[in-house]
C-alpha cells in the first residue's frame, strides 16, 4: 500500500529529470547552431555525447557539494572544491569532445587545430554552469515551497492539538461545575430533580457530540446558554435576576464550540454562587452579518473582594487563548471589574472561518 505512491512519485520524478535534461540538450543545440552557423544535428550529436558529463557535474554539485558541504557550514571545503571540480569537468568534456565526438564522428578535415585554450575552457565552464544554475534554482524553489507546506501542516497540527487541550481543560471543569450543582439539589430533595437531571442530560450531549466539532452553528450555542440557565434558575429560585437579550440574524452563523458558555458560566460561578443575597446577571447577544458581539455582566457581592484574580481562572485564560489561536486579528475581548460589578464584552469580526 505504501510503495505504490513512492514508486508513482519516482516515476514522476525520473521523468521531470529526463525532460529537464531533453530540454537542454534541444535548447543548447539550438543556441550553438545559431551561434556558429553550422547544421543543428552537428551539436546535436556533440550534446548527446556529452549529457553524461553535463549529468555528472550536476548532480555532484547539487547533491555533494551543495548539500554536503555548503548547507552544513563546511564553507572552506566548498571553496576549494567548487572551482577545481568545474575544472575537472570541463577538461573531461574536452577529452570526450576529442577522443569521441570526433575520433567517431566527424571526418578528419573537420577537427580542430588547436585542441586547448583558454577560450575552450571558458566556454566549457559556462556551458558546465548553464544546467547547474537552472537546475538548482529549480531545485530549491521546490524546496521551499514543500518547506512552507511542510511548516503550515505543523501549524496547523499545532493549533489543533492546543485547541483540543483547551477542551479538554475547559470541559471537565463545566462537568464538575454541573455535578457539583446536582449534587446540593439532590440533597435539598428538590422535586424538579428528575427534570434537571434531562436537563443535564442535554447538556452533556452538546459536550459529548458537539464539542468535538470544530465549529457549531450559533443557535446550538445560545440553546446550551439557555438550558444550563433554567438550571441555574431552578437552584436560586428568588435570589437570582437574570436577563438575556437577543439579536441574531443567521442562526446558523458558526462559533467555536463553547465560546460564550464559559462567560455564561463564569457569571454564576464568582457572582451569584457567593452571593447570599438577591444577585443579578445580563446577558446580551447580537450577530448580524460577519460580526458577534456578545456581553456578559454579572454583581459582585461583597465578599467578591477576597477572591479577586481568581475571575481571571482557567475558563477565561482557556478562552483567552482560545480566540487568539482562531481569530488572530479579528476579536476584541474587553474585561472590567468594578466594586459590585464585573462585565465580559466580546467583538468578533469576520466570523469564523
Amino acid at each position: 500500500m505504501i510503495t505504490i505512491p513512492n514508486l508513482k512519485y519516482r516515476k514522476i520524478r525520473y521523468l521531470m529529470h529526463a525532460l529537464f535534461w531533453t530540454s537542454f540538450v534541444l535548447l543548447g543545440s539550438f543556441i550553438s547552431s545559431y551561434d556558429e552557423n553550422f547544421p543543428y544535428r552537428f551539436f546535436l550529436l556533440n550534446f548527446i555525447i556529452n549529457i553524461p558529463v553535463y549529468v555528472l557535474y550536476t548532480y555532484f554539485n547539487v547533491y555533494v557539494l551543495i548539500y554536503r558541504f555548503l548547507w552544513r557550514k563546511k564553507n572552506f571545503l566548498f571553496i576549494v572544491l567548487f572551482p577545481a571540480t568545474i575544472l575537472f569537468f570541463s577538461f573531461f568534456k574536452l577529452a570526450v569532445t576529442k577522443f569521441v565526438f570526433y575520433q567517431f564522428f566527424i571526418p578528419n578535415f573537420l577537427h580542430p587545430e588547436v585542441w586547448l585554450s583558454l577560450e575552450l575552457i571558458f566556454i566549457n565552464v559556462v556551458w558546465l554552469l548553464a544546467p547547474l544554475v537552472v537546475f538548482v534554482a529549480i531545485k530549491f524553489y521546490k524546496d521551499w515551497v514543500n518547506s512552507l507546506s511542510e511548516k503550515s501542516e505543523i501549524e496547523k497540527r499545532k493549533l489543533e492539538s492546543e485547541l483540543q487541550l483547551l477542551k479538554a481543560q475547559l470541559n471537565p471543569h463545566f462537568l464538575f461545575n454541573t455535578l457539583n450543582n446536582l449534587y446540593v439539589l439532590a440533597l435539598q430533595k428538590n422535586e424538579k430533580t428528575p427534570e434537571i437531571i434531562a436537563k443535564i442530560s442535554d447538556l452533556f450531549h452538546y459536550i459529548l457530540y458537539e464539542c468535538n466539532a470544530t465549529k457549531v452553528p450559533l443557535d446550538k450555542e445560545i440553546k446550551l446558554i439557555e438550558n444550563y440557565i433554567e438550571l441555574e434558575q431552578i437552584r436560586y429560585e428568588d435570589r437570582l435576576n437574570l436577563k438575556l437579550k437577543k439579536n441574531i440574524k443567521d442562526e446558523g452563523y458558526l462559533i467555536p464550540p463553547m465560546l460564550l458558555f464559559t462567560f455564561v458560566e463564569n457569571c454564576f460561578k464568582h457572582g451569584s454562587s457567593d452571593d447570599p443575597g438577591v444577585s443579578w446577571i445580563r446577558l446580551k447577544i447580537d450577530q448580524e452579518k460577519n460580526c458577534l458581539d456578545f456581553e456578559a455582566d454579572n454583581s459582585i457581592p461583597e465578599n467578591g473582594k477576597k477572591k479577586k484574580g481568581k475571575r481571571n481562572g482557567v475558563g477565561l485564560a482557556n478562552i483567552s487563548k482560545r480566540l487568539e489561536l482562531m481569530y488572530p486579528g479579528s476579536y476584541e475581548l474587553n474585561v472590567k471589574e468594578e466594586k459590585t460589578r464585573f462585565q465580559v464584552q466580546l467583538h468578533i469580526n469576520n466570523g469564523y472561518e
